[in-house]
């Protein structure tokens, strides 16, 4: 792919982009099928090319009989909208465009069973840019010039699947930032693209080239979009010389059509929600003309909310040496931390395939209990967990026997910083401490309540009420 630098020697030139090939489809006295009776319009003007900030252009055209004007974008219009047969000038007039991407909108005009259409462009603000982003060239070839407005150096090159075919002109009108290119007949009975890059710095801008096959065609830029997992917009761009439906055919509920007119005649918006979901997932959007049985489909993948889950956060561990393993549920790679050295990941253990962990946990010869952590990471994603380890003959444990319906368990205090333990409520039913902790029985029995703590070393009873036994006896 070979790259062409550009210096141009004037500052702020504003120059027009010109289709050496045309910028509309006459129907008129080369159809056979027309008479006077059914209208015929003739296009005198070519396709305009308006700048970001908007204004007017005069469009004169004939026609053999009373026709009407209109505008398919709202950021269009067209004066007078109607008129009588004869010689007719109407004012096509856009709005400010302040939005980072060109766009496109279509001039219709209508005279008895006659429709002529007239594709329009309007530029966007930015600081490199060129006249026109878009070119339509039918398919026994023609020459293109592209004008670029920029005040530093750029470069431009051509997408290596299109250098045979779309061919640059070397000519001393390049010193003025214009850009000849010849586009080659195309033999093919199939429809082509080729992009042309301009690049300064770190703005870019794309020239996309369209080449008319034989056969009527639907032709997208992008086949196989992806969507981010937080949703949002995505913009489908295509060629087509000929007119077409678009479907959802599997009607997903989390992908719509934006279906306003203030978007461009071939550029089409869908609108997609977040997937809350820790799976991909995909659909389609077909674009299809009926009559030719022309049809292409666009399919979306929409990326997975990525993920790293771990069934438990926290775990208690006793004073001697062991190992500690879990199962990580994922969907990325990720990296992995731990904030003492007493605890460490076992070498050779790790396994991505299975998301099986395991750890090493050295011997605690204090008396005091302690803690560590342990980060999953990948890229803005975290998981931590706590790992506590009672001291040497740490951990205390108090039985206390009711018979009480329902039995809040006592507040523990501790030298410690943290305090960690489990409560076995006598039937059955055991669950992490937390301080506040109650339950409730279904049978009026008595029931032993064993809690085993870790870093404890005083406790307060709400009441003494029902509570039949208290052992201290390994507390």
């Amino acid at each position: 792919m070979k790259k062409h630098t550009i210096i141009p020697y004037l500052t702020g030139l504003l120059l027009s982009a010109i289709v050496l090939s045309g910028g509309c489809k006459k129907h008129s006295a080369e159809d056979p099928g027309a008479t006077p009776g059914n209208g015929i319009i003739t296009l005198t003007t070519m396709s305009p090319i308006f700048e970001a900030e908007g204004g007017d252009v005069f469009i004169t055209f004939h026609s053999t009989a009373a026709w009407t004007a209109e505008v398919d974008q709202t950021w269009g219009s067209v004066s007078p909208s109607q008129g009588d047969a004869g010689e007719a000038t109407v004012t096509l007039h856009t709005d400010k465009n302040s939005s980072g991407s060109e766009r496109n909108a279509t001039l219709i005009l209508r005279s008895g069973t006659t429709t002529e259409r007239m594709i329009f462009y309007q530029k966007q603000e930015n600081a490199l840019t060129v006249t026109k982003n878009r070119f339509e060239v039918k398919q026994a070839g023609d020459n293109i010039t592209v004008e670029v407005i920029a005040n530093i150096s750029f470069e431009y090159e051509i997408a290596e699947d299109a250098v045979n075919w779309l061919i640059p002109i070397e000519s001393r009108a390049m010193e003025t930032t214009q850009l000849h290119f010849q586009v080659k007949p195309n033999d093919s009975a199939r429809s082509r693209i080729g992009t042309i890059k301009i690049q300064s710095r770190d703005l870019t801008e794309t020239v996309t080239v369209y080449q008319d096959g034989e056969e009527p065609q639907i032709i997208l830029t992008e086949e196989n979009p992806i969507v981010e997992s937080n949703g949002g917009t995505l913009t489908v761009e295509l060629r087509s010389n000929i007119p077409y439906d678009i479907q959802l055919p599997d009607q997903p509920d989390w992908l719509r059509e934006i279906t306003t007119r203030t978007l461009s005649t071939y550029t089409h918006r869908f609108e997609a929600d977040p997937n809350e979901s820790y799976d991909s997932r995909s659909t389609r959007i077909v674009f299809t003309n009926t009559e030719s049985g022309i049809s292409q489909t666009v399919t979306v993948t929409q990326m997975q909310r990525n993920a790293i889950l771990v069934s438990k956060e926290q775990y208690m561990l006793d004073a001697a040496a062991g190992t500690l393993e879990f199962k990580v549920n994922t969907n990325v790679d990720f990296k992995i931390t731990t904030s003492e050295e007493w605890i460490r990941e076992s070498q050779g253990t790790r396994a991505l395939e299975e998301r099986s962990l395991k750890f090493t946990v050295d011997a605690n010869s204090n008396e005091n209990p302690r803690e560590a952590t342990i980060r999953l990471t990948a890229d803005d994603m975290e998981q931590t967990i706590k790992v506590y380890q009672a001291g040497r003959d740490g951990t205390g444990i108090l039985r206390i026997t009711h018979t009480n319906g329902a039995f809040a368990i006592p507040t523990f205090t501790g030298s410690s910083m943290f305090l960690y333990g489990t409560v076995s409520w006598g039937d059955g039913a055991q669950e992490e401490y937390r301080e506040g902790l109650s339950h409730t029985y279904r049978s009026g029995s008595s029931h032993t309540v064993t809690i085993e703590m870790m870093g404890a070393t005083m406790f307060t009873l709400p009441d003494l009420i029902g509570i039949t036994e208290l052992d201290l006896t390994q507390f």
